[in-house]
């Protein structure tokens, strides 16, 4: 491939997509292989048309010893005769994935990826470009769909993703090689690329060329061809997941709350779609996120059975309620047991909410507010020290309108408190006893008579 036709092909791909603007600073991703140089030397070439401003970034994996310390000499002498700033660093990725538990492969990737968002905000880059090219975008379809991916992995590797693009996935390793060839540009050889310990390299050695032999001599082609058609329909449904999760859902920080009988309505499709954006969302990417675990969970809401949960992904879970479906980040919750006064005014969880008490003149026309929010109670029987505390294991309390006692965990189980939520339900004592569950039910023993003297009303608000 002519210099000329290389180019022209990058840039027909920049412009298609819009992955890069005038004036853009961007921070290229060089390992020293054939992709990553000849992505190099291509937006090099574009500099002064697109007025760019490219730095160079390597990551030296430290996987296989003195060939990874020369991929980074190799990398920093280009960019030295590029006069281009260099950024460089060496992360044992093996020792690191043994710790976090990862393949070396997913490590690799991840470490990667955080260290060049990591120079990107250090050089304020408005994109960072990877070599990712046409090959790779058919070795990653195959590769899912072996593993059985859904509409999501078989869109392949998106062409740009926040930051990230990738001008090359146009262009074949093919068209690279021959570029490089005529400018007589070298790179270095990654060794592990032509091992078969590696799922990826069973593809690229063994599973392409036959196919390509055998039965479509075209078939990276066909295969960037049907990832792009994928993908324009993933974007549809992903689009009306966010429609719908925007007028629907309820969003936290470590929470997002669906209607149940709303999403029962949506088609199977949009079903999956709308789980995958909330794990997504709530862990930050969907890696390790399979199709049969939100098949199992699809399963359990068509079962409804409140109560029900089902770990997604890393530390987030999906719980079916009696009327809402929670997605929710499960973590160690803060211990509360504060003293508090009464009257007076407590504000909570950085200030989201407040507690007033004061005492009331008069006596109320309704001895009991249907608010839940909202408590009267007798101020004689009340006695220090007043607290605020979550649950605890043998809680028990008389629930108004009862005769007897019931432990605060069968309470909760008949009032139908979903699971995520119980944890953070507040508990008001008066001298060890409970005397109301905030939000919930107030207890027998405190309520409000024609006898009460004084009435206490305490009210729960959120800001």
């Amino acid at each position: 491939m002519k210099s000329e036709e290389f180019i022209e092909k990058l840039k027909e791909t920049v412009n298609h997509f819009e992955l890069l603007t005038k004036g853009d600073r961007v921070l290229v991703a060089v390992s020293g292989g054939p992709d990553s140089v000849a992505l190099l030397f291509g937006l090099f070439a574009l500099k002064s048309d697109l007025d760019l401003k490219p730095y160079v970034a390597h990551l030296n994996h430290k996987l296989r010893g003195k060939e990874s310390d020369e991929d980074e000499r190799f990398v920093r002498d280009i960019s030295s005769r590029l006069k281009l700033e260099f950024f460089s660093k060496r992360v044992d990725v093996k020792k690191e994935a043994k710790r976090q538990k990862l393949s070396i492969e997913e490590c690799a990737r991840e470490v990667r990826y955080q260290y060049l968002e990591k120079i990107a905000h250090q050089i304020k880059a408005d994109k960072i470009a990877t070599g990712h090219q046409a090959d790779d975008q058919a070795e990653t379809f195959l590769m899912r769909l072996l593993r059985g991916a859904g509409g999501a992995g078989l869109s392949g590797i998106p062409p740009k993703r926040g930051k990230i693009i990738r001008p090359l996935i146009r262009t074949t390793r093919q068209e690279i090689e021959s570029f490089l060839r005529a400018n007589k540009i070298t790179a270095r050889l990654d060794s592990s690329n032509y091992l078969p310990d590696y799922f990826r390299n069973k593809i690229r050695l063994t599973l392409l060329p036959k196919i390509k032999k055998e039965f479509n001599p075209k078939i990276v082609e066909v295969l960037n061809r049907t990832a792009d058609i994928i993908s324009t329909h993933q974007e549809h449904i992903e689009e009306e997941c966010e429609r719908i999760l925007s007028d629907t859902g309820i969003t936290r920080q470590d929470k997002i709350v669906i209607e149940l009988k709303k999403f029962t309505d949506y088609d199977i499709c949009l079903q999956r779609e709308i789980i995958r954006l909330c794990a997504g969302k709530l862990k930050g990417d969907l890696n390790r996120l399979s199709f049969d675990l939100v098949d199992r969970s699809l399963e359990l809401i068509r079962q409804k059975k409140s109560g029900k949960k089902i770990k997604l992904v890393g530390k987030i879970w999906l719980e079916v309620g009696e009327r809402e479906l929670a997605f929710f980040v499960e973590k160690k919750k803060k211990r509360l047991n504060s003293l508090i006064s009464i009257p007076g005014v407590v504000n909570l969880r950085d200030g989201k909410v407040r507690i007033k008490s004061e005492i009331i003149q008069r006596m109320p026309r309704n001895l009991i507010t249907p608010d839940q929010n909202v408590a009267l109670l007798d101020m004689d029987k009340m006695q220090k020290p007043f607290r605020l505390r979550n649950r605890r294991k043998g809680d028990r309390f008389k629930p108004l309108g009862m005769k007897g006692t019931k432990t605060l965990a069968d309470f909760f189980i008949d009032t139908k408190v979903p699971h995520h939520l119980r944890e953070e339900v507040l508990i008001l004592t008066s001298k060890d006893e409970i005397v109301w569950v905030v939000g919930y039910r107030i207890s027998d023993e405190f309520k409000v008579t024609e006898k009460t003297k004084e009435v206490l009303k305490m009210e729960m608000t959120f800001h």
